[in-house]
């Protein structure tokens, strides 16, 4: 098998087997031993809370945005229906920030915005732009990012597993420092993480949860340095406590530790059973004391914190040292400004979930020694999108370079028809219940077309009838979505069902979003059509809807689609064909959902293929006719 990390270094055969030694031991419930000079070792446990304002740090101060004129745009030039963002109003217009930390976290293995409607937010690319145009302005800039950068749930293990080296890689190009540990990443299994890409070469980002320790297998703990050592040739430790970074001229500590709750949660679920959590308190103290004790003495303190805001209140309440503590947003839109808890001058920032937005703190050093901070929250929008033709935007942008290996590697690595999971459609399992029971299978939307002559025509030059279309020719940064199961599955017939569409040599008949995309496997009723079960079957959206429900006519649903929210609310319509009409809009929103279709409308959209499909007088002929 072909080496599947698109890494510019592969690691060295000794810190390879090194890793996997350690993987391999814990594993099987045996402890190794590892170097013990590495510099945190030395750093001092502590029994006592840390007292309020007992490190001598430089006194910092948050400054609120205030209400001004200027406003710093994107250098590039954005789309005309995308209106440039008004950013860091009430920043000092003649002073450049000392430091500028990028705060990024939750992204769940959303590389790019799908593309499939527009405009969308988010994605690697549009944040390397906006890094970069900051750069442009003399201003110096870290990345850090909470952690959770593998996929919730993904359909194909070794997909989350590439996703996850290309976000680290991507960091890598922005200049990330550090990122923390989420429960993406625990439920991944860190081994597999750190193995795809911590152990292949010591380079940033850094992994940082300074309570990571080890089980073995009797359950007994392993200290985190045992657990994830340094490997030959390295200076960290795998996952390491803290990091130092010079972000211009100014020494910035980051720490990182996993919450009580989310420690306990992955212990309950078993997320990973061969690693665990220590105490967060012990962690903090552990971390504080080797910033305070490091040879670049930091002037500022970051805490990567993988828990609630209301955690990490507490967290600032008895570690005064980290003056922004980077938690667990608790919704996808994240607030304005950081939240400062009461008798505390930290700041806890919370940057919400799949790279649609990130936070940026500028750093203003003060005639006293200390510090001004500057926050201004900014969405991905496709003011940042790389700009030039294709060519010039992946010779400009790296990340596109990324991603586009990170789609080779999706397609020499993941077989469309044989890796991703396929479960029988709700239709083939109730034809199972017949007597004789009913193999349905996916016959494609030409088997349709001599009954339902109009209908066909109607799809046929809709855009779902050319919907694969979209990912063979149209699809860029990257290309190749055709072999992508995560795209596939929504411009095909049944992917995710058993019969459904393979590829393009097994089943090309199933190509496009046809008939059986919505209606189900229509064997059964091609061959039968006069059969009323297996015709119920192709409309199992009215299953317990009451009375002879149906969906609204074409002028109902094109007066609706020019109305607004609140007029419609005003038209009359049976509950029944209400709930119907829900339920369609349900299905459709299997694929047109809020990361691929956010401004989907029912209305809308149905207006465009409205169809009825109903038999004519008479009914259908036993056999349909020949072409």
């Amino acid at each position: 098998m072909t080496d599947p990390t698109p890494l510019p270094v592969r690691a060295s055969s000794v810190r390879w087997s090194a890793f996997f030694c350690v993987s391999a031991a814990f594993l099987a419930g045996c402890v190794v031993s590892a170097p013990t000079t590495h510099a945190e070792r030395s750093a001092p446990a502590e029994t006592t809370a840390p007292e309020a304002g007992a490190d001598s740090l430089p006194s910092v101060t948050f400054v609120p945005n205030l209400p001004a004129d200027q406003h710093v745009a994107a250098k590039v030039a954005p789309p005309s229906a995308v209106p440039p963002q008004q950013l860091f109003v009430g920043w000092p217009k003649d002073q450049k920030p000392d430091a500028v930390i990028v705060f990024t976290g939750q992204t769940f293995g959303f590389l790019q915005p799908c593309g499939c409607s527009r405009p969308q937010t988010g994605g690697l690319e549009r944040r390397a732009v906006f890094i970069q145009s900051l750069r442009e302005k003399g201003w110096p800039v870290a990345g850090v990012d909470l952690g959770d950068l593998y996929p919730e749930k993904p359909a194909v293990r070794e997909q989350g597993r590439l996703k996850y080296i290309a976000t680290m890689n991507s960091l890598r190009e922005m200049g990330y420092v550090a990122v923390g540990v989420g429960q993406t990443d625990i439920t991944a299994q860190l081994d597999m993480l750190l193995g795809a890409y911590v152990a292949q070469k010591e380079q940033p980002p850094f992994t940082l949860a300074g309570n990571a320790i080890g089980l073995d297998g009797t359950g007994q703990e392993v200290p985190r340095l045992k657990r994830f050592p340094v490997l030959p040739d390295d200076t960290r430790p795998l996952i390491g406590s803290t990091e130092v970074t010079e972000v211009g001229k100014l020494p910035i500590g980051i720490a990182g530790v996993v919450g009580k709750a989310l420690a306990v949660d992955a212990r309950n679920k078993k997320l990973d059973t061969s690693i665990d959590f220590a105490k967060v308190e012990d962690a903090l103290k552990t971390a504080r004391d080797e910033l305070k004790n490091h040879k670049k003495k930091p002037q500022l303190n970051v805490l990567i914190y993988q828990g609630s805001a209301t955690d990490a209140a507490n967290v600032a309440k008895d570690f005064p040292q980290f003056n922004i503590i980077l938690c667990q947003a608790s919704d996808p839109l994240p607030p304005l400004l950081p939240q400062q808890p009461q008798g505390t001058k930290s700041l806890i920032i919370e940057v919400g979930h799949k790279g649609q937005h990130i936070g940026v703190l500028g750093v203003f050093k003060k005639p006293d020694g200390g510090f001004d901070l500057k926050y201004q929250l900014v969405q991905m929008t496709e003011e940042f999108l790389t700009p030039g033709t294709e060519e010039q935007a992946h010779k400009s942008n790296k990340v596109l370079g990324i991603l586009e290996d990170y789609a080779k590697s999706v397609k020499s690595q993941i077989v469309l028809g044989k890796d991703y999971p396929r479960v029988p459609h709700a239709a083939q399992i109730h034809a199972q219940g017949l007597n004789p029971k009913v193999n349905l299978t996916y016959v494609g939307s030409d088997a349709c077309k001599a009954c339902h002559a109009k209908e066909h025509e109607q799809w046929s030059k809709s855009k779902h009838g050319h919907a694969m279309e979209a990912l063979e020719k149209l699809a860029k940064r990257p290309s190749l979505r055709q072999y992508d199961g995560e795209c596939v599955r929504c411009h095909t017939v049944g992917f995710d069902y058993q019969t459904g569409y393979e590829d393009e040599k097994k089943t090309a008949h199933l190509k496009h979003v046809g008939c059986e995309s919505c209606h189900g496997p229509g064997s059964g009723h091609a061959a039968d059509p006069k059969n009323k079960q297996l015709t119920e079957f192709l409309a199992l959206w009215k299953q317990g809807v009451p009375g002879k429900a149906k969906m609204p006519d074409k002028a109902f649903i094109e007066k609706m689609a020019k109305l607004g929210p609140e007029e419609r609310g005003k038209e009359a319509i049976a509950p029944a064909d209400q709930l119907l009409l829900n339920r369609v809009g349900g299905m459709c929103m299997k694929c047109h959902d809020q990361d691929n279709d956010p401004h989907f409308d029912i209305y809308k959209y149905w207006a465009q293929i409205n169809h009825s499909g109903l038999a004519p007088a008479g009914g259908w002929p036993i056999v349909p006719p020949k072409k």
